[in-house]
């Protein structure tokens, strides 16, 4: 039960039947047609319950939550959904390649989108650190979605499959890296990475 400043109750369940069901509407409307009604049954469990779940954690702890399902279910803003579709568009790319190499050049990371994400990637263990030191989960949300905005910028910019052979290896080592760091920070905060949405 959660109650809010104008004396309103809020039942949790309801809040999270109320996500689920909005979520499959939005999973419906992308998805109707390519999936069965079971799938789009799960991946809507999985995006209704991280719409509310994410909220809440982003928030810093002192301050108010402003709980808005426009908001909570925005596939293109800092919401889970968001963060969890570009997980999604990872694991779809890896799929698409088959496997992946386990060594790469590092000196064919040149373009600016590949060095952000990147360097983005390779700050998980000062915000954790971070997060863990100050009580503060909002810090290890903020991060996911740091990601995945930079791994949208990056899928925008840089071809993965069909690029010249050794930078192929190199990016989609990149795109694995990236769901596994996106996998991880999500789990952390309570929150299921779909492999597709």
């Amino acid at each position: 039960r959660m109650s809010t400043r104008r004396g309103r109750v809020v039942y949790l369940d309801d809040l999270i039947n109320e996500g689920i069901a909005r979520a499959y509407e939005e999973v419906k409307k992308r998805r109707e047609g390519e999936l069965t009604r079971e799938k789009m049954e799960k991946i809507a469990r999985k995006v209704g319950v991280g719409a509310i779940r994410y909220n809440i954690v982003k928030i810093q702890p002192e301050k108010e939550i402003v709980f808005k399902w426009e908001d909570a279910l925005d596939f293109e803003g800092d919401s889970a959904p968001f963060i969890q579709y570009a997980h999604a568009r990872a694991s779809s790319i890896l799929k698409k390649a088959g496997k992946t190499e386990k060594n790469f050049d590092p000196s064919l990371i040149k373009h600016p989108s590949e060095i952000r994400l990147v360097k983005i990637l390779a700050m998980l263990p000062s915000k954790l650190k971070t997060a863990c030191e100050t009580c503060r989960p909002n810090i290890i949300a903020n991060f996911a979605y740091e990601i995945a905005v930079r791994f949208n910028e990056f899928y925008r910019d840089c071809r993965v499959i069909g690029a010249e052979k050794k930078l192929e290896k190199t990016r989609l080592l990149i795109v694995k890296a990236t769901k596994i760091v996106l996998k991880n920070v999500l789990d952390l905060i309570g929150i299921e990475a779909p492999e597709e949405m």
